[in-house]
């Protein structure tokens, strides 16, 4: 669903569950303020922004309830996919940006599709990769 700035600090004020993941600004690098290595309530809305920067990218995960969130910046809106895991989907880890961060969990999400190259016949086809949390334990 493609939101305006309005509509996702709208969105974003509405997460009140706890979350891990990340949040990039506009005007800097990912900082520790913006992991949230562990299940926490999200910083306010008004503490990630100043005058100028706006959400480039942010990936979060609910554990309790399974909720992965995906928000890019596009031009002037963003893009936010919202997708209920449901536990079984293959995921890969992935090292991060700082050495002190542990490997993110990217979940894969296919969906059947008719596909004119199979006769018609419904195959599974890549749609997602979406955050599913931090790996625990040793990396």
């Amino acid at each position: 669903m493609i939101k305006s700035r309005d509509a996702l600090k709208e969105f974003y004020n509405g997460l009140n569950d706890e979350y891990e993941g990340y949040v990039q600004m506009s005007d800097s690098r990912i900082k520790n303020h913006h992991l949230f290595k562990t299940s926490q309530t999200l910083p306010k809305w008004e503490a990630l922004h100043n005058e100028v920067n706006y959400v480039l990218e942010m990936a979060l995960f609910n554990p309790s309830t399974k909720q992965s969130i995906l928000i890019r910046q596009q031009n002037s809106e963003w893009l936010v996919i919202e997708k209920k895991l449901e536990g079984n989907e293959p995921t890969e880890s992935f090292f991060t940006l700082t050495e002190d961060t542990p490997k993110m969990r990217i979940a894969q999400i296919w969906e059947e599709e008719k596909n004119e190259f199979c006769l018609g016949l419904d195959v599974l086809e890549p749609k997602y990769l979406l955050f599913a949390g931090f790996e625990k334990g040793e990396a």
